[in-house]
């Protein structure tokens, strides 16, 4: 009796498929974004820096080093690997802009079609959503990032970091990662 071998099949790559590759991968490097955007807090607390990702790493945007910021990145990756998830949420993120202006919205339309077409409730209810939304959109936003926006890292390698200089003549960085294995 001959021992059974397994049987790898190839799956053909869809468009779909290739999208929500490129989504993950933009959501562990939002991650990783997060993680050194912290560490840089925790080592100048005063300094204001902001970010935006991509599938092949992030902008960091304000006065900072680029060695500063590797070594940052590196120590963020580091931590972020050994279990402190906390640093893929971030409280200045864009998701949060973004899901409370979403809630926002939401529940001002819904106030504005269930109350009374006068003046005056429909002013009272937009006002209460937007104070309901306040309360909500942090959380919800939270939310949002922590299932949605970023991902804990797999696989994933700092290269190095670039400095740019945009038209005005302001430096910014970009982190630039890959995915291994």
């Amino acid at each position: 009796m001959s021992a059974s071998r397994p049987v790898h099949v190839e799956r053909e790559e869809t468009a779909l498929s290739a999208a929500w590759r490129v989504v993950e991968r933009i959501r562990q490097v939002h991650a990783l974004e997060h993680a050194t955007l912290w560490v840089l807090a925790e080592q100048f607390p005063q300094r204001t820096l902001g970010g935006l990702s991509t599938d092949r790493g992030f902008f960091v945007y304000g006065d900072i080093d680029a060695g500063v910021l590797l070594r940052a990145a590196h120590r963020a990756l580091e931590r972020i690997n050994q279990g402190e998830d906390h640093l893929a949420v971030h409280p200045q993120c864009g998701t949060n802009l973004s899901v409370g202006l979403l809630v926002t919205a939401g529940l001002g339309f819904a106030a504005s079609l269930v109350l009374p077409r006068r003046p005056l409730p429909q002013l009272l209810g937009v006002g209460a959503s937007a104070l309901a939304a306040v309360e909500l959109a942090r959380s919800l936003g939270t939310l949002a990032q922590r299932h949605l926006t970023t991902a804990l890292p797999r696989n994933l390698e700092i290269i190095g970091v670039q400095t740019l200089t945009d038209w005005s003549g302001r430096h910014n960085h970009f982190v630039q990662t890959r995915f291994v294995g």
